[in-house]
């Protein structure tokens, strides 16, 4: 904690976003995640050269090895936007517009949801806690664990001490309540269907086939009975005159 309170004390500019401390073989491994590693480093590696000195005879380690890893986005990394606010606040900023800038500039990075308290004497003598919240928050079970990052910076004043808090839930998190359609899938499902659908469907009939079904529907069963008792041998002529044209 001392280790750590130090480096953010001087690396408030450069965008601290915690240490990953492992002690090796052949000394401490020191990781500092940063948001800008050239102010880190500084130039020819000066600054980061005082640090592993200080680190060395002020706290006692032995062999410190200093590695700054950068941090891919800062707008998401709820330590990086509580120290960005904190810093912001003791440069005598209002707390409302610096609370919805931060919270505002955290949801445009595509965050699910921001939560910030401000807790201290804010405005007056008296301390109270202002919280500014959008989108959605998860506050208890493995959602709340995992999917939330949580930030603490302290800002210190001459009416007191500032804590900052910041939460931040990632949207690349999966819920359990989230129903998402496999369009793949749909698509084939649907071509599958079709093509049975298809196959079902009866082959279209040729011309010839339609007038061999007109006739036979126009003509009665009972016709058809009778056209299959006589045969054609029977029939010798077909008389097309009419009964009075006979009689006279």
């Amino acid at each position: 904690m001392q280790i750590n309170e130090y480096l953010r004390s001087e690396l408030v500019r450069a965008g601290f976003a915690g240490i990953d401390l492992q002690k090796t073989p052949l000394g401490v491994r020191i990781t500092l995640k940063t948001s800008r590693p050239g102010l880190v480093i500084g130039k020819g590696g000066k600054r980061i050269q005082e640090i592993t000195d200080v680190l060395r005879d002020k706290y006692e380690l032995e062999m410190p090895q200093i590695e700054v890893e950068e941090v891919a986005n800062p707008d998401l990394d709820a330590q990086i936007m509580s120290e960005r606010l904190a810093y912001s606040l003791d440069r005598g900023r209002h707390y409302r517009r610096a609370g919805y800038y931060i919270l505002r500039k955290v949801m445009d990075a595509g965050a699910r949801g921001v939560e910030i308290i401000i807790s201290g004497k804010v405005t007056s003598q008296r301390a109270r806690t202002q919280i500014f919240r959008a989108g959605t928050m998860k506050k208890s079970g493995m959602p709340a664990q995992e999917a939330v990052d949580k930030g603490i910076s302290q800002c210190i004043q001459k009416s007191g001490v500032l804590g900052v808090v910041v939460k931040i839930m990632h949207a690349d998190y999966k819920m359990g309540d989230e129903v998402k359609i496999k369009e793949k899938e749909l698509e084939m499902a649907q071509k599958q269907e079709e093509a049975k659908l298809a196959k079902l469907k009866p082959k279209p009939l040729s011309d010839e086939e339609i007038e061999e079904e007109e006739i036979e529907g126009a003509v009665p069963e009972e016709l058809k009975e009778l056209i299959e008792e006589v045969d054609e041998e029977d029939i010798k002529e077909v008389s097309l005159e009419s009964s009075e044209e006979k009689s006279e």
